[in-house]
């Protein structure tokens, strides 16, 4: 059940109308929620329902465990125990093919007989987002038992609701539990839902699936094929992709949020407009990445135990990030390369820290200095940091890592030889940086156009504006890239 399929559609215009009408009876209601969710997810398959239960229980016993709990000892040790579960799960059901390979690589080096049996592992869908939601739930109990919530149908719904399930936005039990708790709802921003829904399928259907249709699947599959200027507009065309392909569903997954009385965190801030490695992780993907600073690089020390160290837990936090979102190699590459680019640009900050300070309103850069050199620097930095995340992209989007190295290389050569490319693909691209450097949103044009409107002919206007959309785009829109971590 898709999100842009014709049959979601038709679930949510069902659950919908029941959702207000039982969000004042709040026992029937977190059921009523937990039901649907599970409905959503079943759809894919109805086994992984069954990983999601178990891992739902364990995080919230655990939980429990660690608010009832006072023994430090005890506690740490339930915490591993937690973690170990949660993290093993996720290995075994995302990486065991890829330590398989390895392993069995490993033994036949040393010509020994591999003992690893090879298994038929499926991966449940949606399992990297559902277990790190879950994992932040847990951990922030531990820290602060507080904010323990003993409902298991609460804990449950948090960590299955289904807008958010398979690619996010990654949420916090803190922001998520409290909505979720109130009976008494304001009527919904339906101009904003709107608007959010529509703009996630412009950037799904019509853009990101326009590209990998005509340039980058082509393009990263037989770089040899084409020109280098072709390959370079495949590899700018692919950074375009990804973007509205993952931000797509985080405007479709808080657009149908928004519908139901919940307020998703934002996923993205036009993160090609960043002028550092590190503004861009403040724009990109930023649940996740916000994920990786609280639990991952705080909990290895983060910047506490000096420069050399702090660079350490850099590397390490987006390398295990990097191998979170796939089980090849090629995404273990991806996130050293920003791992290092991130260790550069903190190095660089030190030398330079009223230029590498996090700006008060967390959108725009620190200035880097009034006049033409200020503006040359900040060109400067813009071009090189976009440079440097297309040279990731193409790690992360590439077969595997001998196929991105190709890529590159063909991009390089400076060789006018081979197929060209369509002069649509590099509009689009233009678009889509020109529509975040320029800060142009179409928000206030949206609002608008729909405020005047009654909520029903807003209703069929979206409608219709959606078959319009879904007929622009190719036969077979493809899943979303982010289905598949």
């Amino acid at each position: 059940m898709n999100i842009t399929s014709f049959e979601f559609a038709l679930f949510f215009a069902a659950i919908l109308p029941l959702n207000w009408l039982l969000r004042p009876h709040a026992g029937a209601y977190r059921l009523f929620l937990l039901l649907a969710s599970y409905v959503f997810y079943a759809s894919f398959n109805a086994k992984f329902l069954l990983i999601l239960l178990v891992f739902s229980f364990l995080t919230w016993f655990f939980a429990v465990v660690f608010a009832e709990t006072s023994d430090q000892r005890f506690r740490r040790f339930c915490l591993v125990l937690y973690v170990a579960f949660a993290l093993g799960m996720l290995a075994f059901f995302k990486y065991y093919e890829m330590l398989y390979i390895s392993a069995d690589w490993l033994f036949r080096v040393l010509s020994v007989k591999s003992p690893v049996p090879l298994l038929d592992v499926i991966m449940p869908i949606g399992i990297s987002f559902f277990t790190f939601q879950g994992m932040s739930y847990a951990i922030d109990v531990y820290r602060d038992p507080t904010k323990v919530e003993r409902s298991l149908v609460e804990v449950f719904c948090f960590i299955s609701f289904f807008p958010t399930i398979l690619s996010g936005p990654i949420l916090r039990a803190g922001n998520f539990l409290p909505q979720l708790k109130k009976e008494r709802v304001g009527q919904p921003d339906f101009s904003r839902a709107f608007y959010l829904l529509i703009r996630g399928l412009i950037k799904k259907i019509i853009i990101s699936s326009y590209l990998s249709e005509h340039i980058v699947r082509t393009t990263f599959g037989a770089p040899e094929g084409f020109s280098s200027a072709a390959v370079i507009v495949g590899i700018l065309s692919y950074a375009a992709q990804i973007y509205c392909d993952f931000s797509g569903y985080s405007d479709l997954a808080q657009g149908v949020g928004l519908l139901m009385g919940f307020d998703i965190p934002d996923n993205f801030n036009a993160p090609y407009k960043s002028l550092s490695l590190r503004d861009f992780w403040r724009r990109w993907h930023i649940t996740f990445s916000t994920w990786l600073r609280d639990y991952l690089y705080i909990s290895l020390g983060g910047n506490r135990k000096g420069t050399a160290r702090k660079y350490a837990n850099l590397m390490a936090t987006m390398a295990l990030g990097g191998l979170w979102h796939g089980a090849a190699y090629n995404f273990l590459v991806w996130g050293f390369i920003h791992g290092f680019g991130l260790v550069i640009s903190h190095f660089v900050g030190s030398l330079h820290p009223a230029r590498a300070a996090k700006p008060a309103d967390g959108d725009a850069p620190a200035p880097s200095g009034p006049g033409f050199f200020g503006g040359l620097w900040n060109g400067v930095c813009w071009v090189s940091t976009f440079a440097y995340v297309n040279v990731a992209w193409v790690f992360f989007g590439a077969e595997d890592a001998g196929k991105a190295v190709d890529i590159l290389k063909r991009a390089v050569a400076l060789d006018p030889e081979g197929a060209g490319f369509r002069p649509t693909c590099l509009v689009l691209v233009v678009l889509v940086l020109g529509v975040q450097l320029l800060n142009f949103t179409g928000r206030d044009v949206f609002r608008k156009s729909f405020d005047w409107m009654p909520f029903p002919l807003q209703g069929a206007a979206l409608g219709v504006a959606a078959a319009c959309i879904l007929k622009l785009g190719p036969d077979g829109v493809l899943p979303f890239i982010y289905f598949a971590f």
